[in-house]
């Protein structure tokens, strides 16, 4: 190509990135107003069906009982629309810590989160319409059958298997027209996976390229694929930016929730307060953080908790916040000796970069940059693997997402100062942890954050399962399907683990000592942004996702998850909205006829 045609693409494609960023700005701030809000004369109305947060399982839920329900149903949001930079794949992480953003800390670890300010990890959760669907990677995961099998056989969970979830499973997972799968030629390193997976057949190894929930190089959350065909529904409301503070529980004939107390606060900041009627059930979509903690800030909890707290006890319920469980990753960084390429400031300036997404939704701008997965399902120790293709990491990015030190982060990115770095990280975690943490609260009010402690590494199998998925993944960047890369492993040189490794032999052999991986782990491990489990089935709930006692609520978002999912639980959840929406619809049919 000659300088002269490079110069025009240059020209051009500057001219269309501002045309396009202004495009963006005009739209974020003259974004479409949300249809079917409760209007203020009607806020004393009562509701069939009141659902509390518009996440995954809230939106999917939504979309099916005002599809198919002869009820009423009200949706309300603590947040309000996503702006449309959102949906453009890439700038995933400059979301996060900013305005569709809760973000969360966990309390400080006592087992992991030594390289992080305070023992924290960061924690962010979506709030808008769409919730973390809107936040998260867009990683699809089609589900692993033997997770759901375990619910029943460990879990006494007569109507939970992988025979009562596939077909859920299948309807909630996108058209392939509204996903983007990673090709196999995308990059050298998507060519070396599938060299690494042919040469690796003797291995327990599930290999599979990643797919996101991407439609034509824009996110396709649940917000697209559910909540915005049903937004119009006659019998659907909205309350966005209203938080809901207090449920109201009622004891005749037999305890059931009454309604719910929701504060909207003004242009002047001023709390407006008032009560929604729930007239058949109330389905608690808030997330495994929130919907805790909603219950606790009810009275509905641990009775001995609540008590000193000074809050009145309404439902006895001692396992409510607790079981929380995560996948924590352990990042390494590879450098390449080739043009991968990887995501770095030359490929992201490049014209072609931003023509392709521009007129196709292609190219590095139109994924988030991971694009392979492995994964060994065998016991006792079930990994997975998965390759980030981004060479140059940027530091005051990352730092503010991920709550690091300096220190730690230079260690585990030593070529930070390189914007054109060419490489991978290879992100190394356990799939069926044995850690469990909680949520609590630190006070009643429900604008206070809960104390969120994901209890990270309490259980030493962990520590093994994840030195497992380590060693995997260096034998696999070290073998002979990687050697076109020319891969060099930066095992990072903390100096709280200086007593340990990494040695000079290290960097020749690629083994070095468990005591040392196990520092690493302990320093530099990140939460994957997957809890779950805080209000699970089986024990808070019953199998039909009712609470115990109180059967007029139900929950249906990653909180009822008794055990963690071998993957991003997103399409799982929206999986088991449609469940809950199935259970629901049947009964409001079963009381149709029984009143004729």
């Amino acid at each position: 190509m000659g300088q002269h045609t490079q110069k025009i693409l240059l020209l051009g494609s500057i001219v269309i990135g501002l045309l396009s960023g202004l495009a963006m700005l005009v739209g974020s701030l003259l974004k479409e107003s949300i249809p079917n809000v409760l209007a203020p004369e009607e806020r004393q109305f009562a509701f069939d069906y009141v659902i509390v947060g518009a996440g995954t399982g809230g939106s999917t839920l939504t979309s099916l009982l005002a599809k198919h329900s002869n009820g009423s149903v009200l949706l309300i949001e603590a947040g309000s629309a996503f702006g449309l930079l959102s949906r453009i794949p890439l700038l995933t992480t400059f979301q996060q810590k900013g305005i569709n953003d809760w973000s969360f800390l966990s309390v400080p670890q006592m087992h992991s989160s030594r390289g992080l300010i305070d023992q924290r990890q960061c924690l962010p959760r979506g709030k808008g319409l769409g919730g973390s669907a809107n936040l998260n990677y867009m990683l699809h995961f089609d589900g692993h059958g033997p997770d759901f099998d375990a619910w029943h056989q460990l879990h006494n969970l007569s109507d939970w298997s992988w025979a009562h979830m596939r077909p859920f499973m299948a309807a909630a997972t996108a058209k392939p027209c509204d996903m983007f799968e990673i090709p196999s030629g995308y990059s050298k390193l998507t060519e070396a996976l599938d060299d690494a997976q042919r040469q690796f057949t003797h291995k327990p190894w599930v290999f599979r390229r990643s797919r996101y929930n991407i439609r034509n190089g824009l996110r396709h959350s649940v917000v697209q694929q559910f909540l915005q065909p049903v937004l119009q529904n006659r019998n659907l409301r909205l309350l966005p930016e209203a938080l809901v503070k207090r449920i109201q529980l009622s004891s005749s004939p037999t305890l059931r929730a009454s309604s719910v107390l929701v504060g909207l606060k003004d242009a002047e900041n001023k709390e407006l307060e008032f009560s929604i009627e729930v007239r058949r059930e109330l389905i608690l979509c808030a997330g495994a953080f929130q919907t805790p903690q909603l219950l606790q800030a009810s009275g509905i909890g641990n009775g001995s908790t609540l008590a000193k707290l000074r809050i009145p006890v309404l439902h006895n319920s001692p396992l409510v916040g607790r079981n929380l469980h995560d996948h924590l990753n352990l990042p390494l960084f590879v450098s390449m000796g080739v043009t991968g390429p990887s995501l770095n400031q030359r490929t992201l300036l490049s014209p072609t970069s931003v023509l392709n997404f521009l007129s196709s939704g292609t190219g590095p701008f139109g994924n988030f940059g991971v694009l392979g997965h492995v994964a060994s399902h065998e016991e006792p120790s079930p990994f997975g693997i998965a390759f980030f293709g981004a060479g140059a990491i940027d530091e005051a990015a990352l730092m503010s997402i991920s709550n690091f030190k300096a220190a730690a982060f230079r260690a585990l990115f030593p070529r930070y100062h390189n914007a054109s770095q060419e490489g991978f990280v290879v992100i190394s975690s356990c799939l069926q942890p044995k850690s469990r943490g909680s949520v609590g609260l630190l006070n009643k009010h429900m604008r206070r954050n809960p104390l969120i402690d994901p209890n990270y590494l309490s259980h030493d199998d962990d520590v093994a399962c994840t030195m497992a998925s380590i060693r995997s993944a260096v034998k696999m960047v070290t073998s002979s399907s990687f050697a076109q890369l020319r891969p060099f492993i930066h095992w990072p040189k903390l100096q709280e683990c200086s007593n340990f490794g990494p040695f000079e032999r290290d960097f020749l052999e690629h083994q070095p000592s468990d005591v040392y991986l196990e520092c690493l782990m302990r320093h530099i491990g990140l939460s994957s942004h997957h809890p779950g489990g805080s209000c699970a089935l089986g024990t808070v709930l019953d199998s039909q996702l009712r609470f115990r006692g109180v059967p007029n609520i139900r929950v249906v978002d990653a909180s009822v998850l008794p055990r963690p999912v071998s993957g991003n639980p997103n399409t799982v959840i929206a999986a088991i909205a449609m469940r809950a929406a199935s259970w629901i619809l049947k009964s409001e049919l079963q009381e149709g006829t029984q009143s004729k």
